[in-house]
C-alpha cells in the first residue's frame, strides 16, 4: 500500500487498504468457525462484542473513494471491531 502510495501519489491517485476483521456470514467465517463454540471463541475477542457486516466494510470502502477521503493516502484501514487491539 505504502509502495503504491508513493508511487503514484504524483499523478493523483490515492491509495489506500482496507483490513476487515471477522465479518459475519462470508464464506471465511464459515471456514474459521464452523460451529456455535468456535464463533463463540472469536466473539470473545472482539472488544464490540460482534462480527461485523459485509455493508460495513462496503460503506468504508465507498468513503474512502469520496472527495470527503481526499487527503487520505497510504493508510491501510483495519476495519475489525477492535479484534486486532485485544
Amino acid at each position: 500500500t505504502r509502495t503504491l502510495a508513493l508511487e503514484w501519489g504524483g499523478a493523483g491517485v490515492r491509495v489506500n487498504s482496507v483490513t476487515p476483521g471477522p465479518i459475519d456470514e462470508t464464506e471465511g467465517m464459515r471456514r474459521l468457525a464452523p460451529d456455535e463454540a468456535t464463533r463463540a471463541a472469536f466473539l470473545g475477542r472482539i472488544p464490540l462484542g460482534r462480527f461485523g457486516a459485509a455493508s460495513e466494510i462496503a460503506d468504508l470502502c465507498l468513503f474512502l473513494s469520496t472527495p470527503a477521503a481526499a487527503f487520505i493516502h497510504g493508510a491501510v484501514v483495519v476495519c475489525d471491531g477492535g479484534s486486532s487491539l485485544a
